[in-house]
């Protein structure tokens, strides 16, 4: 499967340490995920997206942007491929607007007898269908969600921030219809981990694979001239207790910045496993919120 980083941060800054230079580091996953990379970014309110069709981990041109680039989001991704072959237009992430989406998973069925093609695009606004230009089940499924949160009332294009219960509520249900239609088709339930976000609201779904997140630090380098209210310090329980527990309303905490990846990645990090089938949104105050696993996700 492929990798999938994303961050969040109240100030721009440099992943490069996550990228490249970290124990576990993006660049190091990519040995076994060679089929292309690409790096999305935000320089003010707009979108910006970098990748290629060869891999990260023998590509210097990934590890030379990835420790030039800075902004305070990025959503990162290094793909081996299994719907569409390795191909720059099936190359994660995909922006449309201000959304930018990368997934980590597959849609089984896709074609043949579930023909989840077909279902994503009869749910999927006709004019966007028309800016698919791959053929991976991963571009099908973004435009999938964007129409998911057109019909609550998203704005398309994102530019504006969204109610964060009311997208969480859409992406929520549009990804419980892909384990619906497959379950009505006696086909494999789907892996649907992703990212999604528009710069300022940031959100990330668990669904079949392992994801983590972490907040919060065991050391810093920057301890002691970063002028940021040292949340990232403060001890807290992990977000797996809400695995079993009953979620509380609202924020679970307020975080100066956010990580979440495939697989721990840094060793200064504090790492927590996100449970399977809950979604991740951070708005853009870094209020973080959780939202648990709908009934057939947490089959």
């Amino acid at each position: 499967m492929c990798r999938l980083f994303g961050f969040r941060s109240n100030v721009p800054t440099t992943t490069h340490r996550s990228l490249v230079e970290a124990e576990n580091a993006i660049a190091n996953q990519a040995c076994g995920h060679g089929d292309g990379w690409g790096i999305g970014y935000y320089l003010g309110e707009e979108a910006y997206i970098l990748k290629a069709d060869a891999g990260a981990a023998s590509d210097e041109r990934f590890k030379r942007l990835s420790s030039r680039l800075q902004s305070h989001a990025f959503v990162v991704h290094v793909r081996r491929a299994t719907v569409g072959g390795a191909d720059y237009l099936n190359t994660h992430p995909f922006r449309h607007g201000s959304w930018v989406f990368a997934h980590n998973g597959t849609l089984f069925g896709f074609e043949g007898d579930v023909d989840l093609r077909g279902r994503l695009l009869a749910a999927t606004r006709p004019h966007l269908r028309d800016l698919i230009f791959g053929q991976t089940d991963s571009e099908h499924l973004f435009y999938y969600l964007v129409s998911a949160l057109m019909d609550a009332g998203v704005p398309e294009h994102g530019r504006c921030n969204p109610d964060l219960p009311q997208a969480a509520e859409a992406l929520r249900a549009a990804t419980d219809q892909l384990f619906g239609w497959a379950q009505q088709a006696g086909g494999h339930p789907p892996l649907v981990n992703f990212i999604l976000t528009n710069g300022r609201s940031f959100f990330a779904q668990r669904a079949g694979l392992d994801l983590y997140l972490a907040s919060q630090k065991k050391r810093c380098a920057d301890f002691d001239t970063c002028p940021a209210e040292k949340l990232c310090f403060r001890e807290l329980p992990s977000v797996a207790r809400f695995g079993q527990a009953p979620l509380p309303e609202g924020s679970v905490r307020k975080v100066n910045h956010l990580l979440v990846a495939s697989e721990p990645i840094g060793e200064e990090d504090h790492w927590e496993p996100i449970p399977d089938g809950m979604l991740l949104a951070l708005d853009e105050a870094m209020e973080l919120h959780l939202y648990p696993a709908t009934a057939r996700l947490a089959r």
